[in-house]
């Protein structure tokens, strides 16, 4: 019973802070250093990581996928089939999975630490809302970095798969693409940034929450970080689910 309601519960706080923070995007007035640093920290720092995990993702996908079809006379299908999977899948879900491990993270462990530390009662105090203050720039930035990042991991995770496959069954770059034409088409590209747009905001309000909500001293944002982690990767799956069903 304590775990349904500590569910219902933390599923009602985001939802309200989600409303408060739509409230405050819609009136405008943003930070515009503020929203910058956050598209910094949040995006710029998150690439290279991004980069090296899509990279591997690619590669290894690549791997299972190229002699398997190079046997049946399709190699030509494999960047086609690699692109198609990676932008319906693989990029945003793997860009949020890092996103959610990283950034979440230290969102989460910097507003944990400012609440523990009554650093939120000062701001209140000197009558700035944290959520203001904290919590739409990191919104926005994440909305607007998280396809920036998926972009450069989507790149890495294609040149490593024609790496891949060029080692293993001899491709070329124009027989690796020769299928990209006939597999992939616009509606997969929107569907890879509506699902990073979507994950970026929900990471940032998940983290966001969890920092507000933290208690207990170090221990306690240590307990805040990683339920917001564990949440945001089971939010990061059932969106993934949802927006497929909605878009495909």
């Amino acid at each position: 019973m304590r775990v349904i309601t500590s569910a219902l519960e933390t599923i009602g706080g985001i939802t309200i802070l989600s409303g408060r923070v739509a409230r405050m995007m819609l009136r405008g007035g943003i930070n515009l250093r503020l929203l910058l640093e956050q598209m910094v920290l949040l995006g710029v720092n998150s690439i290279p990581i991004a980069v090296i995990v899509l990279s591997f993702a690619g590669a290894v996908f690549t791997f299972v996928l190229a002699e398997e079809l190079a046997s049946r006379g399709a190699g030509s299908l494999v960047g086609g089939l690699q692109l198609l999977v990676f932008l319906q899948e693989m990029i945003p879900v793997f860009s949020g999975i890092v996103m959610a491990g990283k950034i979440g993270a230290a969102i989460t462990s910097e507003i944990g630490t400012m609440k523990i530390s009554e650093q939120l009662d000062a701001l209140r105090a000197l009558s700035t809302d944290p959520d203001w203050y904290l919590t739409v720039p990191r919104v926005l930035a994440g909305i607007i970095m998280m396809p920036v990042v998926a972009v450069f991991a989507g790149y890495g995770s294609w040149f490593a798969g024609y790496a891949m496959a060029h080692n293993q069954i001899g491709l070329r770059y124009s027989q690796f693409a020769s299928a990209v034409d006939s597999l992939v088409s616009m509606h997969d590209f929107r569907m890879c940034f509506v699902k990073c747009m979507i994950f970026g905001a929900t990471i940032v309000l998940v983290s966001c929450h969890s920092g507000y909500v933290a208690q207990g001293g170090a221990a306690g944002v240590g307990k805040a970080v990683t339920n917001g982690v564990v949440l945001n990767i089971v939010l990061i799956f059932l969106l993934d689910l949802l927006v497929t069903m909605v878009m495909g």
